[in-house]
């Protein structure tokens, strides 16, 4: 076959790249065979800083190649100008009048176009994150600037911002428009936070109380300034307060320390989170907030008490004060002081989870005035408890499907098995057919007198083009909701990345007590960079594991791996396997049912022999095996500390666009012993179906029931029971404080 290489330009003429089509004979035939030989490379220095696989000419790099972008402005210029190079193709003459190497060229120049579209939109993202950074780094410095020219300087604030400010620079990515600004503002931070450090050495060294030393090598202890002016909470985390919470750690921790609610449940059932309202909307609210006493000496009566918080917690928490007329709203700002009293109860909630713009920790201040002068002063730390994952081997509560579509036989069977497992089935008419991706319900932890509290939350969806309100109408006394993110516009192949059957979470296992998360990624796009963002600050269930989705059809994770509890304790890995699915078919081959039918039932049913004859779909999947599956597995069992006793490969075939060419039976829904598993229409043998048989087998070891449930709706759809279904499961019963790994 010869080639003929065809310049790429876009419409403003500049020459983007060469590709080589084959082209037909009779084109060829007109060529002079003295034709000199054009010799190509592969350029390593993409227009836009990615790996490319665009062939460039030596002779067309030079001359006709497109200046670089130089700022923002020009990037976003550019991906205009691809889009619209995309939709002119787009928007072409009928292919049906093309010839085949005509289309052969369109398809190559969208493919190229679609390509370098994305590396833009992927570089924008980039330079976005780099100018929201430099723009908090700014606002840090500022604060830092402030806090050294109050009267007097507040140096331990200072030096804070400081080192605030130079942690954000070194977030900025490499490779950006501000890299090198960032390294040069960094050096300036850092003579700035060596001043603040020695001047509140200076003043650390002058005060008459020695620190007190660190208590057992685990936490130095925080001893108040001003004592009979204190401030204290849940620190030792049994749900009471009493003295034991008297000793403070001089820093607030994930392992001990005050934490507070994210108050997003509905207890008034008004339809609108908690937090939202600023307040107390009685007993059941009142639970969900995390109390702090004040030990005040009758020395400071008459004074007048302020709170304030730090400026980067500020927006994220409301602060109420006990009364005898109820709890009222507590103003932050440090103009309007507390209503003053021996024993001042304050209660604390959060407005949102740790994410990409706050720790989740707030610095909790008191001041004591009189005649306009401070007299004392004392600071707590708190912490927001975070959002954790739950996996498919926990208990489950609820089992939610819709009855959007014709699944009404799917409904009755899932009743059937889960109403006597003590699962409520929870139908919604007309809610989305693919209940798993709009919606990941997980829960929160929070000390209770006596015992360990938690509810359920659930993370709202963030489909683009899709309307995603089951999960807040979930939202009901002691069951949260909130939000991450906004829905965002993907290209056509990446278009369900941000669904939630993206996004799964491991058992407990060594090292990883809670779970670790893990999702899909697929080229340069992932799950949304938001939700990842949110994921890694809960640290509690990370660091996140990403998994190559890019040669799936939806790019879900799940339609990979998933995990399954076992008799032993140990949980057991599913994952796909098309080695095994060719092992079945030729097994079946051998024993002479080549016309046995399979996908029995469905609009892709086939033959055992027409599988095995596709000899393009056998090395299609041969080489997925190879060149995905197998380093995957050794990727898990490296990243989980997994062994070989907990993986059971399901056999299972891919088509060409990455769908499953048979119902894939990783996608398993466990429910209190039972396992709901899509109905695989294997070749009936002896009136038994084979692939059945075959995953029975496999599964022996984890003592489970096995339910092969009529999905046939979400099969034609590409779907699955898995996608079908989702479940409110039982939160974990060990306090993920006391658990935490050593890393």
């Amino acid at each position: 076959m010869r080639y003929v290489a065809v310049a790429l330009i876009n419409t403003v003429g500049a020459v983007v790249g060469i590709i080589l089509i084959p082209m037909p004979q009779w084109v060829l035939a007109q060529s002079s065979p003295n034709t000199p030989e054009i010799e190509y490379r592969i350029d390593d220095s993409s227009l836009l800083d990615e790996p490319s696989d665009v062939i460039f000419p030596e002779s067309s790099l030079t001359e006709n190649e497109p200046p670089q972008p130089q700022s923002l402005e020009d990037l976003y210029r550019l991906r205009d100008q691809l889009k619209a190079d995309l939709e002119k193709l787009s928007d072409s003459e009928d292919i049906s009048s093309l010839e085949a190497w005509q289309y052969e060229l369109q398809l190559q120049q969208y493919q190229t176009g679609l390509r370098a579209l994305r590396q833009t939109e992927t570089r924008i993202r980039r330079e976005e994150e780099a100018a929201q950074l430099w723009d908090v780094a700014t606002q840090q410095a500022s604060q830092a600037v402030a806090a050294g020219k109050q009267n007097p300087p507040d140096w331990e604030s200072a030096q804070t911002f400081w080192v605030q400010a130079i942690d954000s620079l070194r977030q900025i990515p490499s490779e950006t428009f501000l890299t090198e600004k960032a390294v040069e503002k960094i050096v300036e931070y850092q003579g700035y936070l060596a001043i603040a450090t020695y001047e509140r050495a200076i003043v650390q060294s002058q005060q008459k109380d020695d620190p007190t030393p660190e208590k057992d090598g685990q936490y130095s202890v925080d001893v108040p300034q001003f004592p009979g002016f204190e401030m204290y909470g849940d620190t030792n985390r049994d749900g009471v307060i009493n003295a034991a919470d008297e000793v403070r750690p001089a820093r607030w921790s994930l392992s001990t320390g005050p934490l507070m609610l994210f108050n997003n449940d509905d207890d008034d059932r008004d339809g609108f989170p908690d937090w939202k309202d600023q307040i107390v909307n009685g007993k059941y609210d009142r639970e969900d907030l995390a109390q702090i006493h004040f030990k005040i000496s009758p020395e400071y009566q008459g004074a007048e008490i302020f709170i304030t918080t730090d400026t980067q917690a500020q927006p994220f928490v409301n602060i109420f004060q006990k009364t005898a007329g109820g709890w009222v709203p507590v103003d932050l700002t440090g103009e309007k002081a507390l209503t003053f009293n021996q024993d001042m109860i304050l209660g604390v909630e959060a407005k949102q989870f740790a994410h990409n713009n706050w720790t989740g920790l707030v610095s909790l201040k008191a001041v004591a005035r009189r005649d306009n002068q401070e007299i004392a002063s004392d600071t707590i730390q708190m912490g927001v408890a975070p959002w954790m994952m739950s996996p498919n081997t926990a208990s489950v509560s609820e089992v939610h499907l819709s009855d959007r579509g014709e699944n009404r036989e799917l409904i009755a069977e899932v009743k059937q098995v889960v109403e006597p497992r003590g699962a409520t089935p929870k139908i919604t008419p007309g809610e989305t057919a693919w209940m798993q991706d709009t919606t990941e319900i997980g829960y929160v932890q929070f000390p209770g007198e006596n015992s360990l509290k938690s509810y359920p939350v659930a993370l709202n969806g963030n489909r683009s083009g899709e309307s995603d309100d089951y999960a807040e109408s979930l939202m009901n006394r002691n069951f949260g909701w909130f939000e991450m993110g906004k829905p965002r516009s993907l290209d056509p192949l990446n278009q369900w990345l941000d669904w939630y059957s993206n996004l799964e979470v491991t058992p407990a296992l060594p090292n990883y007590p809670m779970g670790r998360i893990y999702y899909g990624k697929a080229d340069e796009e992932t799950l949304h960079p938001d939700v990842v963002e949110f994921l890694k600050a809960q640290q509690v269930q990370g660091p996140p594991i990403e998994i190559d989705t890019s040669w799936l059809m939806v790019r879900h994770v799940s339609e990979i791996i998933n995990f399954i509890p076992s008799q032993t304790g140990e949980p057991l890995l599913l994952i796909v396997s098309p080695r095994s699915g060719l092992k079945l078919i030729e097994e079946l081959a051998e024993k002479g049912y080549e016309g046995a039918a399979i996908n029995r039932g469905l609009s892709t049913q086939t033959t055992i022999r027409a599988a095995l004859n596709n000899r393009l779909l056998v090395q299609h999947n041969l080489q997925l095996q190879r060149e995905k599956i197998d380093p995957l597995l050794k990727k898990l069992k490296r990243e989980l500390n997994l062994n070989d006793d907990q993986i059971i490969e399901v056999p299972v075939l891919f088509g060409y666009s990455g769908y499953a060419w048979w119902p894939n039976l990783v996608n398993a829904v466990f429910v209190n012993g039972e396992l709901l598993v899509p109905n695989p229409r294997g070749a009936l043998i002896d009136g038994r179906d084979y692939t059945q048989e075959d995953f029975k087998r496999r599964l022996a070891v984890a003592g489970l029931n096995v339910n092969f449930l009529n999905d046939s709706y979400y099969q034609e759809l590409k779907g699955d029971v898995y996608t079908g279904i989702n479940t409110t499961r039982e939160a974990s019963q060990q306090p993920f404080w006391e658990v935490l790994p050593q890393r």
